[in-house]
C-alpha cells in the first residue's frame, strides 16, 4: 500500500515515475480534475475501481467508478476531487483486479 501524489511537470517537462500498482494504494492532493496514467504490461486486461464515498440525496451509496485497462496499453483517466474520502483524510482509495505488470502515475 502506498500514498501517492500528483507529479507536476514544469514549462520544461518532467521525467514521470511511474508506480507499481498495489493493494491499497491511495492518492492525495486531488483538488481540481487531475489526470492518472494506467499501464497495463500484463497479457490480460486489468479493472481498476476506484471507491466513491458517500451518499446521493435519496440516501443511496453513491458507485464506485470503475475503469478496464486493456491488455498490454495505457490509459489515461480523470480523478475528481469527488472520489476524495472526508472519513479518509481526504484521499482517494484505489483498488486492482491484478497488479502484476501495472503502473501507474498521477500528474497534476
Amino acid at each position: 500500500m502506498a500514498t501517492r501524489s500528483p507529479q507536476t511537470p514544469t514549462f520544461e517537462g518532467a521525467a514521470l515515475t511511474l508506480y507499481n500498482a498495489a493493494s491499497g494504494d491511495k492518492v492525495q492532493g486531488v483538488r481540481q480534475p487531475t489526470r492518472m496514467l494506467v499501464v497495463n504490461g500484463s497479457g490480460s486486461p486489468v479493472t481498476l475501481t476506484v471507491a466513491v464515498p458517500g451518499n446521493t440525496g435519496y440516501g443511496v451509496a453513491k458507485p464506485d467508478k470503475t475503469f478496464t485497462i486493456g491488455a498490454g496499453t495505457s490509459h489515461i483517466l480523470t480523478l475528481l476531487p469527488e472520489y476524495r474520502d472526508p472519513a479518509d483524510s481526504n484521499l482517494i482509495a484505489l483498488s486492482w483486479s491484478s497488479t502484476t505488470t501495472v503502473t501507474w502515475a498521477v500528474i497534476g
